[in-house]
């Protein structure tokens, strides 16, 4: 009995202390549990805050980089601006000088047709004055000599009138110089 006795109560001290080391260790456990969830929520903070330096630094850079491209464009579109403008000077001071040109040609041409025109006009009254002239040779003398008036003023009044235009012509022909 004694020998019962004695291993009843060994093993009641080992279940106790068994039961006393399933604690501790349980306990332990739960420490080792809450030191990781400690430090994974350090670590992740840690990471968190990496992630939005380099986040910042990448967005610093690509703003950087916007105001630089902004700033090239800019400066392209200045150039470009300068050369249009030259450009534009240029075809405008080539349209003058053709414009010029071409006035100058043009008044030339309405000199040379004026001209033409004057000499056609006094060849014309030429022609009508000898014919008149004619005419009149057929009359009788007291009619002959008004007759022959007549002609020669007729062909005085058409070379004025040749000679007007003529003038009226050179006058077009020199604002078109202008």
């Amino acid at each position: 009995m004694l020998k019962k006795l004695m291993l009843v109560s060994t093993l009641t001290v080992a279940t106790t202390l068994a039961a006393c080391s399933q604690q501790d260790s349980a306990v332990e456990a739960q420490r080792k549990i809450e030191e990781a969830r400690q430090q994974a929520s350090e670590d992740l903070a840690e990471a968190q805050k990496d992630a939005n330096e380099v986040s910042a630094e990448a967005q610093s850079k690509l703003e950087a980089a916007r105001v630089e491209a902004r700033a090239e464009v800019a400066e392209a579109d200045a150039r470009a601006n300068e050369k249009i403008n030259a450009a534009t000077d240029q075809a405008m001071d080539v349209a003058k000088d053709a414009s010029g040109d071409v006035a100058e040609v043009e008044a030339e041409t309405v000199s040379k047709q004026a001209k033409a025109d004057y000499d056609v006009a006094v060849a014309k009254a030429d022609a009508n004055l000898k014919v008149a002239l004619e005419r009149c040779d057929t009359m009788a003398s007291a009619m002959a000599g008004p007759c022959k008036d007549e002609a020669n003023a007729a062909h005085e009044v058409a070379k004025a009138n040749a000679k007007r235009a003529l003038d009226d012509a050179h006058a077009v022909a020199k604002d078109l110089k202008r």
